[in-house]
């Protein structure tokens, strides 16, 4: 379970980083065009990459959720992350607290970004469990068929000597 959530962590994280890559290559093109990136700006996006890692924790391992357990706390993630990313980019003058053009883009670029490896983590989830199901359904079957059960069915065809 411990080795799940360690490349778990290592798969938001770099989803995460990828995405903060992109938006401040678009940033620094096409928003607020620079000449250079700063290398601290590099490990800044690392920093905050991985505390923004941290909060994905918020969801059970151990059990599974109602609807409105995942919605309460989809929400409080999704608090965290902004609070997060707008006092890590203040810190580190990403963007202008005076400026609301400056405050709504990096709100947008939050929601993008959160909505994308949101998207991608829960796709993923989707297809490991449903893998997950199907081997389970496999050594279900194992189990009755070393059981002394019949493997299989009675032949649809009356010669057929199997």
């Amino acid at each position: 379970m411990c080795r799940r959530k360690i490349e778990f962590l290592f798969h938001i994280f770099s989803m995460i980083t990828s995405c903060m890559v992109i938006a401040v290559a678009l940033f620094t093109t096409v928003i607020n065009p620079t000449e250079r990136i700063l290398s601290t700006t590099l490990w800044q996006i690392v920093a905050v990459a991985a505390v923004l890692t941290v909060p994905s924790l918020i969801y059970p391992w151990d059990r599974s959720m109602g609807k409105a357990e995942i919605a309460v706390r989809t929400v409080i993630h999704y608090v965290l992350v902004n609070v997060i990313v707008l006092v890590s980019g203040r810190m580190f003058d990403w963007y202008s607290a005076e400026d609301a053009l400056s405050v709504v883009a990096m709100l947008v670029t939050i929601a993008v970004i959160f909505a994308i490896v949101s998207g991608i983590s829960w796709s993923k989830s989707a297809k490991d469990a449903k893998r997950m199901n199907e081997r389970l359904k496999g050594y279900a079957k194992k189990a009755v068929d070393n059981s002394g059960a019949p493997m299989y069915n009675e032949s649809v065809c009356e010669d057929d000597p199997y």
